[in-house]
């Protein structure tokens, strides 16, 4: 394709402002008469208060508002950002304030002071008694019969049944099955700017502004209206810069609520902003999850059943709990051709901090389990795991069991052909040498992943371009830029069918649900290929209408012009041309003039898949349990790059995150207290760039066929594989497969039965 704009590295809408400091964030934000609000919270896993008693706190100088349980409407709502009445309705289970605490941080009261330090010394003030309830923490525990029953409905919120085929006749005439059981852990996002922050303040009119680092203004809009009892119409989001999401952000971030009582309360704009402490033990994290797997094959490979369990815990409320225990089980099943599959999710509530949007959604965990299933095979029956997974893997034109639409371009092949070569895997393979204390090994995963989240959700996105007599175009979205750089990509996908430059496509730096049209938001790796769909159809309808004008001017038919770099020429006279600027001053001061612009508001035509395998090769040192990861290739098609730069430094980024996730990373809960255990990022152990191993990134440009110009997604794949990958390879080192994430040296040294007991 022959492209002026797309595929080339500009420059980041929002680079320069962040690269000199002047990109204003929530905690950057300063208002008149500002208060500052902090968050009282339970100090225990399970509890009932009792009762309450401000007084010494309202007496504090400095103290402006307080809110309990009692301030607060009594609807419940869901913080996940899902429109309604979907096919999978999430449980109303939340209030803004509670007196029955369900994890140790469930917010009980709030305060509004003239500074932090007031609010904090108000807390402290506020004297609460509890009635100490018994807990569960331990997911497998609250699923039990006899299990502490934390909800009135009981602990399992949803139950999710998937078959397709006869299982029982495909283990019965299999001639391999291996079958195991993998536990995955609950990680934090750890964005750059903590989870929460937010400011909130009633005008003069009687309407609520709550300026929120959300993934998702206009969703954020109904839940607050649901969760605060007004109009969603009386509400105005305005999503400021966010220094990263992840997920944890994709809904309600946490305070927003809050924020809007006690500005309600004292007339005052409030700002809450959550500490690195506050964020890690009190936002959505990744899900737990526990799958018992049985998986039977052929003697040539050949895939035929699946059979899996998935316990899925989504912590003290439900948010994106159900709709996880759905994927847990679509994203692994339906990789690869399995014409026999049985799954059950149970999804199950647990006395911790509530879990929900984590880059990848389900995928890295279910993945981690179906590719050790493909190693296992491939062990016993003797063939290179790379060739099982060319055996079995889906192809273009066949139908995508977990969308349901045919798959309109595959590239894995060639990307497994791509890693299998630069990683140099034959060659490895067939010499390896392990006689020493650190043995090396390799492993390779695949996956697949989505450009979006239809059908299981409406991917309603909407795009607004106006011209301007000087030729610059206003491109209005409701997308939210994130530090993904959507924007960028966007404003490329509207120069592009513009005709113009892409420094004179203007986007602005905020999302202002009362000004941008309506868009679901930034999730499932959606903005390129479901906004870019919207911006492409609006913008071809401002084109249009510039041709019109243009074509009065040249004294030629429309169909005879084109627009290429800011100028509109008659396609066989490239010569002959006017501006885009001067035929939008024509446009707009001529007698029966119009300003010239396109709009669309709709669902994108599909949800192209797209597809990784990444290849790690890994050090293990069998008397310490040192994992090192010595190279990594990773393998992507993308479909086309819109802006490469861009492209790789997703991949790159969520690389980073997959091997914290495989190596390092895991939220500990104390079993006893239901605390959290490692609440800082001293002993929350991130990967870092001084971690990062050697490693190449290849990307492979399958064209999707239904988006604006061959894109697909890219965000979250870089993540999915890679916790798969490094266990296949740890395996290959030491012989001995670790199926309980992360893969710390304490496991390995325990798998090798080197561990000495204490005492």
């Amino acid at each position: 394709m022959d492209f002026s704009v797309i595929g080339k590295n500009y420059h980041r809408q929002d680079g320069l402002p962040k690269a000199k400091g002047t990109a204003k964030y929530v905690a950057d934000l300063k208002f008149d008469n500002m208060l500052y609000g902090k968050i009282l919270r339970s100090p225990h896993a399970h509890a009932k208060v009792l009762s309450i008693d401000i007084t010494r706190a309202k007496e504090l100088p400095g103290v402006i508002g307080i809110v309990t349980p009692e301030d607060c409407p009594e609807t419940k709502f869901n913080m996940a950002g899902f429109p309604p009445g979907e096919d999978f309705p999430l449980p109303q289970d939340q209030l803004i304030l509670t007196d029955h605490p369900l994890y140790v941080g469930d917010p009980i009261c709030a305060v509004a002071a003239v500074s932090e330090r007031v609010a904090e010394e108000a807390l402290q003030l506020i004297d609460i008694e509890y009635e100490v309830l018994p807990h569960v923490i331990d997911r497998h525990e609250a699923i039990k019969d006899d299990a502490v029953q934390i909800k009135e409905d009981g602990n399992v919120i949803s139950r999710f049944p998937l078959a397709w085929g006869d299982v029982d006749q495909a283990f019965a005439e299999a001639d391999v099955i291996v079958e195991n059981r993998y536990t995955t852990q609950k990680a934090y996002q750890c964005s750059i700017e903590p989870s929460s922050g937010v400011v909130a303040m009633w005008n003069d009119m009687k309407r609520l502004v709550v300026y929120s680092p959300t993934q998702m203004p206009h969703l954020v809009r109904r839940i607050l209206a649901q969760a605060l009892d007004v109009r969603p119409g009386d509400i105005e989001v305005i999503k400021p810069h966010v220094g990263g999401g992840f997920g944890s952000r994709l809904g309600v971030v946490a305070c927003e609520p809050i924020a809007a009582l006690l500005s309600k309360q004292t007339g005052k704009p409030v700002k809450i902003i959550y500490t690195r402490e506050e964020s890690l033990e009190n936002t959505e994290q990744r899900h737990p999850i526990t799958y018992e797997i049985k998986t039977a094959a052929k003697a040539d490979g050949t895939l035929i059943g699946h059979d899996m369990k998935a316990i899925v815990d989504t912590g003290a409320y439900a948010t994106h709990g159900p709709s996880i225990g759905i994927l847990a089980g679509l994203w692994g099943l339906t990789m690869f051709k399995t014409p026999h599959v049985r799954y059950e999710g149970i999804t199950t509530s647990t006395n911790t901090m509530y879990n929900g949007a984590y880059r990848g959604y389900g995928n890295p965990q279910s993945v981690w389990a179906v590719e050790q299933q493909m190693d296992l095979i491939a062990e016993k029956l003797n063939i290179d795991p790379i060739d099982l997974r060319r055996k079995n893997m889906l192809q273009e034109g066949d139908v995508w069991p977990w969308s349901g639409y045919p798959i309109e371009s595959c590239g894995l092949p060639e990307c497994l052909d791509k890693g299998e070569e630069i990683i140099g895997w034959k060659e490895k393979r067939a010499n390896k040498q392990n006689d020493g204390v650190k043995k090396r090994g390799l492993g390779v995963a695949t996956m697949m992943h989505v450009s979006g989240a239809k059908p299981i959700l409406h991917e309603l996105s909407s795009a607004f371009v106006k011209f301007n007599e000087d030729g610059t175009a206003n491109l209005l979205i409701g997308s939210a830029e994130i530090g993904q750089g959507c924007n960028t990509a966007l404003m490329q996908i509207c120069a592009e069918e513009l005709g113009i430059n892409y420094e004179d496509v203007i986007v602005p730096e905020n999302v202002n649900t009362d000004y941008t049209m309506f868009d679901i938001g930034s999730h499932a790796s959606r903005q390129v290929y479901s906004t870019g769909h919207a911006v492409k159809k609006a913008s071809a309808e401002a084109k249009e209408k510039l041709l019109q004008v243009a074509s009065a001017m040249l004294g030629v038919h429309p169909n005879e012009l084109d627009a290429k770099e800011g100028k509109i020429f008659v396609k066989k006279d490239p010569e002959k041309f006017v501006t885009h600027a001067d035929a939008n001053l024509e446009a707009h001061f001529r007698h029966d003039g119009k300003q010239i612009w396109g709009a669309c508001s709709e669902n994108p035509p599909g949800n192209p898949p797209v597809y990784a395998a990444h290849f790690a090769e890994v050090e293990v040192d069998v008397e310490t349990g040192e994992i090192k990861v010595v190279n990594f290739v990773a393998a992507h098609d993308t479909g086309v790059m819109i802006n490469p730069n861009l492209v790789y430094g997703q991949i790159q980024g969520a690389i980073q995150h997959g091997l914290g996730y495989s190596l390092t990373e895991e939220v500990q809960i104390c079993q006893e207290t239901g605390r959290v255990l490692n609440p800082d990022l001293v002993n929350y152990k991130v990967f870092t760039m001084e971690d990062m191993p050697d490693f190449d990134i290849v990307v492979v440009e399958a064209a999707a066929k239904s988006s604006s110009h061959g894109q697909k997604s890219v965000g979250e794949s870089g993540l999915v594989p890679t916790a798969a990958a490094i266990s296949n390879a740890v395996y290959d080192a030491i012989g001995v497969r670790i199926t309980d994430l992360p893969i710390t040296p304490e496991k390995v040294l325990k798998a090798l039965g080197k561990l000495t007991p204490t005492v």
